[in-house]
């Protein structure tokens, strides 16, 4: 054998078209991926390629989603080189490169008969699934773990080894519907069979909306038969009475209402209607006009603001993102009248109605546990907007230190999604506030949204009940790790293992955000000052309060964004403490920290349609603020805690001086841990 060479794809390589012709060459073991994957994934550090001497003779092929793990997507060696090394040289690069993560996981159909394969790589069967495909065929979960010895260790139960709670549901148009059933075998429906390949299984899903009825009654009637059967193959998205028509009237309206629509651009428009209408994020097409004059309308059509049409290479592509935009939109929150309700004996029947519908438990015994929460006087809480029915609703009471929540339910709604990990999030903060270290989640009919949600915060599984931890110490893992298993035996759970100092930025985050509000100050994350005027801070972080009336603790949500003038000083993951500059109503103080998750730098344009979903400001907006520079930076950061005593000028210039911090912030500046963990004392005490 010749000699064999290993490394990451940098975008722009010529090597990945070799690549993508060798994914389509093994494509029936593989599955179908869009050429636009390859480069996206070379753009975001995702793909690896194998030569010898020189040759490309395999790849690897990953995610690296915001759950800590690495999922491997393609693994693919071509038949001349196996047997010679290549897949473990492929392994052990990306071990190498993200050691940092918790592991790697795969998905595999069982008919492939590679179990021999996965394990002499290493890996190690830990869960099974089902294909896309029409056959449904099963598949098993491999898992390589990395060999952390955190908390993470103790804690991977099967939710650890879920996707990502981000799934995504896209309408399809009548003729990709008709690519994968009635005309699979046409050489032009071959393309929209990306939609069905495995690695897709719990990250897309594929729905109907009514305007495919719209469609079939201008087709010959011998034509409809199979195109019904096809659809009942995918869930049926429908709006309220009247929504259609009324997005149909608006995008009407934009297209100029004197102006003779043909056949083909009303069927067009009902299209997008029926699927703005029900709370669907994306329709699917290859229709290039129908794409094009989407964008036109979205101009004119607020409705259509977080709405996408795409073709399905397009959508697998750009999946991940796509999802957590749509998933996650505080932005619809910002402003909008959806507050925290106490709930009384009136709503019981209302709730009821909704809740029943969404959880797979009858009405009776729904009703007899509303009914023993009154008896018992839980405080019952609803998410609503004035009198409009509940979209969420919960329960919880205080029991020493552990906030008992028997009740949790979300409603059908399209910002379900957001609301579910909204929840989570009060639920996290209430029980700071009232000094809970454990939250138990009771509760057997949370249903599908709040389970995601819950697998990502994360919660942990024990018998009957989710627990999540809630650990109010700032210091070594050895400090945060005795307090951890203080919480567990509150609830009945044996210890851990201990945290070792020096933890890598990224495990160190992620085992912060399962045991927030606990700060690890022995670990490898960096910690930042970040100046920020009173306006902004008050948008973002809720300080200073708002003198007009707004839903606080919904419209913050757990994950935001800062704009700023493009600095090469921050790195992410890291810790940042916030500074609020001198204005009218506020002196200059350090108020909070938070979790610096990412830095993204690009034109406004483009950071506004990445990030819109976040909301702050809008695109003129961001215009102003870049100042006539080509770019701008975007911090998104999460996870804020607001301190009980900001930090005065004062107080800091005397804390700084035992610790050699900076004496001035025009702009962001670097700190030790033992400052961080200093000012963080103070102004929690």
């Amino acid at each position: 054998m010749g000699v064999l060479e290993v490394d990451e794809v940098r975008p722009g390589d010529p090597v990945v078209d070799e690549l993508v012709r060798m994914s389509k060459r093994y494509s029936r073991t593989l599955g179908m991926m869009p050429a636009g994957a390859f480069r996206d994934a070379a753009y975001q550090g995702g793909l690896i390629a194998a030569k010898i001497d020189g040759r490309p003779v395999g790849y690897a092929l990953f995610r690296l989603p915001r759950n800590n793990q690495i999922v491997l997507s393609h693994l693919c060696v071509t038949s001349e080189a196996r047997k010679s090394g290549v897949a473990h040289a492929l392994v052990a690069e990306i071990r190498t490169k993200h050691s940092s993560r918790l592991g790697i996981r795969a998905k595999c159909r069982d008919d492939y008969e590679l179990n021999p394969m996965w394990e002499a790589l290493g890996f190690s069967a830990r869960g099974s699934a089902v294909g896309r495909g029409k056959d449904r065929s099963p598949m098993t979960v491999w898992w390589l773990d990395h060999g952390h010895e955190d908390l993470f260790s103790f804690l991977a139960e099967p939710e650890l080894l879920a996707d990502e709670p981000d799934l995504l549901e896209a309408a399809l148009d009548l003729n990709i519907l008709m690519d994968l059933h009635t005309r699979v075998h046409a050489p032009s429906a071959q393309r929209s069979q990306v939609l069905e390949a495995d690695h897709l299984e719990g990250r897309l899903r594929l729905v109907v909306t009514n305007a495919v009825d719209r469609e079939l009654t201008i087709r010959p009637q011998g034509q409809r038969a199979p195109i019904e059967e096809a659809a009942r193959h995918y869930p049926r998205r429908t709006a309220a009475p009247g929504e259609a028509e009324n997005v149909f009237a608006q995008l009407r309206a934009s297209t100029g209402a004197d102006k003779e629509l043909s056949s083909q651009d009303e069927g067009d428009l009902w299209q997008i209607a029926e699927a703005v209408a029900s709370g669907i994020g994306v329709l699917l097409t290859w229709d290039g006009k129908l794409r094009e004059r989407f964008e036109h309308l979205r101009q004119t059509v607020p409705a259509l603001a977080s709405f996408h049409i795409l073709d399905p290479d397009h959508l697998v592509t750009h999946l991940d993102k796509l999802a957590r935009a749509w998933a996650y939109q505080p932005a619809r929150l910002q402003g909008s009248a959806y507050d925290r309700i106490r709930a009384d004996a009136n709503d019981e029947s209302r709730l009821q109605a909704s809740l029943a519908r969404t959880s797979g438990e009858t009405r009776s015994k729904l009703r007899d546990l509303l009914r023993k929460l009154a008896r018992e006087e839980v405080p019952r809480w609803l998410i609503r907007a004035g009198d409009e029915p509940a979209i969420a609703c919960y329960a919880a009471h205080l029991d020493g230190r552990v906030l008992r929540v028997p009740l949790l339910r979300t409603a059908e709604h399209e910002l379900s999604d957001t609301i579910a990990r909204q929840l989570l999030w009060l639920l996290r903060r209430d029980a700071r506030d009232q000094g809970a270290h454990v939250i138990d989640v009771s509760d057997q009919h949370v249903g599908g949204i709040l389970t995601r949600a819950m697998a990502f915060d994360p919660f942990h599984h024990h018998g009957d009940h989710r627990y999540a931890w809630v650990i109010p110490v700032c210091g070594s893992g050895h400090d945060i790790s005795h307090a951890t298993n203080e919480a567990r035996r509150l609830v009945g759970m044996g210890a851990g293992p201990l945290l070792r100092s020096g933890l890598p930025p990224r495990a160190a985050a992620e085992i912060e955000r399962s045991l927030w509000p606990a700060k690890l100050i022995d670990s490898a994350l960096r910690h930042y000052v970040i100046p920020i005027q009173p306006r902004w801070s008050s948008e973002l972080l809720g300080y200073p309060l708002q003198l007009t009336a707004r839903p606080v603790e919904l419209s913050l949500g757990r994950e935001q964004v800062y704009y700023r003038a493009a600095d090469t000083k921050l790195t992410a993951p890291a810790r940042i403490l916030w500074r609020v500059s001198q204005g009218p109503r506020t002196s200059a103080e350090i108020i909070g920290t938070s979790f610096l998750d990412a830095i993204d730098a690009d034109t406004p344009t483009q950071l506004h349609s990445a990030l819109a979903h976040y909301g702050v400001i809008d695109l003129p907006g961001l215009t102003k603020l870049a100042g006539g520079k080509p770019t701008v930076q975007a911090l998104r950061f999460s996870d804020t805690e607001l301190f009980n005593r900001p930090i005065s000028n004062g107080t800091y210039h005397q804390l700084r001086e035992q610790h050699r911090g900076p004496r001035t912030f025009y702009g962001p500046q670097p700190i030790t841990p033992e400052l961080f963990a200093t000012l963080y004392r103070t102004g929690t005490a």
